[in-house]
């Protein structure tokens, strides 16, 4: 096994991998989502700890310990936790303790979380240790570390948490794995490879964490995965706006022969700085060197056309929102009790609660399928030969053929779907741990919702990307918008143009996965 460990190492040397420091500074939502998903699919991203941070961390782990052995009742500690805080752990149990918490909080249900989301959990985690209110010891933090740059993760659960009192059962089936119990997933030859913790650890030639005072609470509490959650839709939120301007200016060349453009003063007159990006992002994808964009006189087309900016514009305000939110909750210490070695004190309070990042998981799950909603009623509008002129469903010999018919119907289910899960979970609590927990966020659940959110809405853009690109060939145009060319380009180098009934299914998948690895959007930025 240490043959093999060694070979790995120097393979993980002479690639180039991602990188993340923590414990110098604020984490940028962003960079960190797509550090996380380039590591967690098999890059082997570097985390690294600032020196400030490790002397932060130390210093917090040997005032817990100092506590530890002075037969305080401390929580957590030498005490149990929730409704069990009166219970007094004897000195010779401390650690035995830290471990049952772990164990005894692995109850979580259903599919396995996927490998970002538990990546992300550990990251978030390990820059709320680098600022030194957990408690946590530096070799415990050096340990996750390794196995994160191994590629080891624990399974976890994706159902179990009620987001308050921090996200429990997930963080606790993650932090099993550091033990040497339970199973876990590596990332090896291109693929993900299931096997039990302790028989990866013996592979990859790391031993099993032994926890010292307060390391499994710290371990487990905190909204690290109502937060990792809200992060990856924010993440494709932002995705899917972009893409849906895109779509909107092709479903406008594909419905008008010479489509117009609301006129700029309209759109600063709408006072909302939402309405004028999303105009101007629609306007960039339509624009033709040597010829301008007609502006709206007299023509009153449907709102899913004329209206685009404004629906767009507040999806794009509740996504810039997000952003903060994030940003804020990402930099959150959310344990409890809270280490400020400084001050020589613990601090308790209730920051574990998730409501922040719960609420961002629900707005972004209720903006989306409006972004849905809008977007299949623009499908729906290319349908219909009275509004654009083109033939019914898109395809030549209708009757025989019945076109795009169906994959309408797909988009409006996609829709409803969208719409039933966009109702708000963190406005719901039930109780918990004998009432000591009895105020919860419901994070996990919102999370979740607005995942499948994400998903049905990229979705419902890929068939609107593939009706708009049918729909523009049928028109015939002389010349197209040199960014829409290519994008249609891209399409049809593996979506043929439908001239007869096939199946449609794999087309939906195939423009989904172009929509999730952004490389339409890319075409924006091109020089033409």
């Amino acid at each position: 096994m240490r043959a093999v460990a060694a070979a790995l190492a120097v393979v993980e040397a002479a690639v180039e991998r991602p990188s993340l420091r923590i414990g110098d500074g604020e984490l940028d939502p962003a960079s960190t989502w797509d550090f996380v998903v380039a590591a967690a699919k098999g890059s082997q991203g570097r985390i690294s700890v600032a020196p400030e941070a490790r002397q932060r961390i130390q210093a917090a782990a040997d005032f817990v310990a100092g506590l530890a052995s002075s037969n305080q009742p401390i929580y957590g500690v030498t005490t149990g936790v929730g409704a069990l805080k009166s219970a007094a752990i004897p000195p010779s149990a401390l650690h035995e303790f830290q471990v049952n918490l772990i164990r005894s909080h692995c109850c979580g249900a259903g599919e396995e979380l996927p490998r970002d989301l538990v990546y992300a959990m550990w990251v978030l985690l390990l820059h709320e240790a680098a600022k030194g209110h957990r408690g946590i010891r530096p070799q415990t933090v050096e340990a996750i570390i390794a196995a994160l740059r191994r590629g080891m993760l624990g399974c976890v659960p994706g159902r179990g948490s009620v987001g308050a009192s921090g996200d429990l059962a997930p963080a606790a089936h993650a932090a099993l794995a550091l033990l040497g119990e339970g199973d876990c997933t590596l990332w090896r030859c291109g693929r993900v490879v299931r096997l039990s913790a302790a028989a990866a650890l013996r592979f990859l030639g790391l031993t099993p964490v032994e926890l010292g005072p307060k390391e499994g609470l710290a371990l487990i509490n905190g909204s690290h995965l109502t937060t990792a959650m809200a992060l990856k839709a924010w993440r494709a939120a932002r995705t899917l706006l972009r893409t849906a301007n895109l779509a909107a200016a092709m479903t406008a060349l594909g419905a008008c022969r010479r489509p117009t453009v609301t006129s700029i003063e309209v759109l600063r007159n709408h006072r909302h700085e939402g309405s004028l990006a999303c105009a101007l992002d629609k306007q960039r994808w339509l624009e033709t060197p040597g010829m301008a964009l007609a502006e709206r006189d007299h023509e009153q087309d449907p709102y899913c056309l004329r209206c685009v900016p404004q629906v767009h514009g507040a999806v794009w305000q509740e996504v810039r929102h997000s952003e903060h939110e994030l940003a804020a909750e990402m930099d959150a210490c959310t344990d409890n009790p809270q280490v400020f070695a400084e001050q020589g004190k613990l601090a308790y309070g209730g920051s574990f609660h998730a409501i922040h990042p719960a609420r961002v998981s629900d707005r972004l799950a209720s903006a989306l399928a409006t972004l849905a909603a809008i977007s299949e009623r623009r499908t729906n509008l290319l349908m219909n030969p009275q509004k654009t002129g083109l033939p019914r469903f898109l395809v030549r010999d209708g009757g025989f053929n019945s076109g795009l018919m169906m994959i309408q119907t797909t988009a409006a289910a996609l829709v409803s779907e969208a719409k039933a899960a966009s109702f708000p979970a963190s406005v719901d609590t039930i109780p918990t741990n004998c009432d000591q927990e009895d105020h919860v966020s419901m994070g996990p659940v919102a999370g979740l919702k607005a995942l499948r959110v994400v998903e049905n809405t990229r979705y419902v853009l890929a068939i609107e990307l593939i009706c708009a690109a049918q729909a523009i060939e049928l028109r015939g145009l002389d010349r197209y918008p040199p960014r829409i060319a290519a994008a249609l380009d891209r399409i049809r180098r593996d979506v043929a143009f439908l001239e007869r009934d096939r199946v449609l299914a794999n087309d939906i998948e195939t423009v989904a996965a172009l929509i999730e690895t952004e490389e339409l959007l890319c075409l924006q930025d091109a020089e033409f």
